[in-house]
């Protein structure tokens, strides 16, 4: 991946070529075309490669799910989402992170009065797999008021939403809900025109996709929903502040993601791999 300390003019053309916020509720569910994205982020002397795979649910299956990985040098982290088909709203949640000297798992259950926060973590050389792991502290957490109006997801989420979202085509917008660990944001997405994005990719059983595509543009604008409890601990694939998600006009894959990353500032994360999902039969 490129890192590239682009002009703010840049920045600003692409936010000032979204339209106008409008409501949009009620989205049907619809599964992505892609069933596996990767990306890469290169700074400095780190790579960092995150995975996003979205298997195919079960034509009876009321819940869908989406697993995330990530890594950096001495640092993991495999996540867990399971969640409701239509609006994203999550059900569970499971990050499973690895240091080089610990590792633990967060469990989170959203159930409707208030979430549940479990943390485990292995006793001493404890051969055994995470969730037969003691559980160290056990947590109700209270749900902010507006998450009885709005969905409430979680960061990775982000991308599949705004993969729906860019669908709709300029000018749709939605708000949601991102819980990260004790904290709690208001996200706001909204679609328009984007810019051309010279995308270099392998995509699963066709070879190497290379060259200049027109994309669609996601906003991302994120602040939090009422007081932090904790340091600010929001990303998305490492990348903070107002954050892009360009997506290919004709696939519709996310291609790049741009926002700033720490100590570096504005970065560009590029699709590396995708795998399609299979046409229904």
């Amino acid at each position: 991946m490129n890192v590239t300390l682009q002009a703010p003019l840049l920045r600003l053309c692409l936010l000032a070529c979204l339209l106008p916020c409008t409501a949009f509720a009620g989205r049907a569910a619809a599964l992505p075309a892609w069933q596996m994205l990767e990306f890469e982020e290169q700074a400095f002397w780190a790579t960092a490669h995150s995975r996003l795979e979205f298997p195919q649910p079960a034509q009876d299956q009321d819940y869908w799910e989406l697993t995330a990985n990530s890594a950096i040098p001495g640092n993991s982290e495999h996540v867990t989402h399971t969640f409701e088909p239509d609006s994203g709203q999550l059900l569970s949640r499971d990050r499973l992170s690895k240091g080089k000297k610990d590792q633990r798992l967060k469990r989170y259950t959203y159930g409707e009065q208030d979430i549940l926060r479990e943390r485990r973590a292995p006793e001493g050389g404890d051969s055994a797999t995470p969730d037969d792991w003691p559980v160290t502290s056990r947590k109700e957490l209270a749900y902010p008021p507006a998450a009885g109006e709005i969905t409430l997801t979680s960061p990775y989420m982000l991308l599949l939403l705004a993969q729906r979202l860019q669908e709709e085509g300029p000018g749709a917008s939605q708000e949601v809900l991102v819980h990260t660990d004790f904290n709690f944001y208001r996200a706001r997405l909204t679609c328009g025109n984007g810019v051309p994005v010279e995308a270099h990719y392998d995509l699963t059983g066709a070879g190497t996709v290379s060259g200049e595509r027109a994309t669609r543009a996601v906003a991302l604008r994120v602040s939090p929903e009422g007081e932090l409890a904790e340091r600010d601990d929001f990303n998305l694939l490492g990348l903070h502040g107002d954050i892009i998600l360009l997506f290919d006009q004709e696939t519709g894959l996310p291609l790049q993601v741009r926002g700033d990353a720490p100590r570096v500032g504005q970065m560009e994360i590029n699709l590396k791999a995708a795998t399609l999902r299979a046409a229904a039969p």
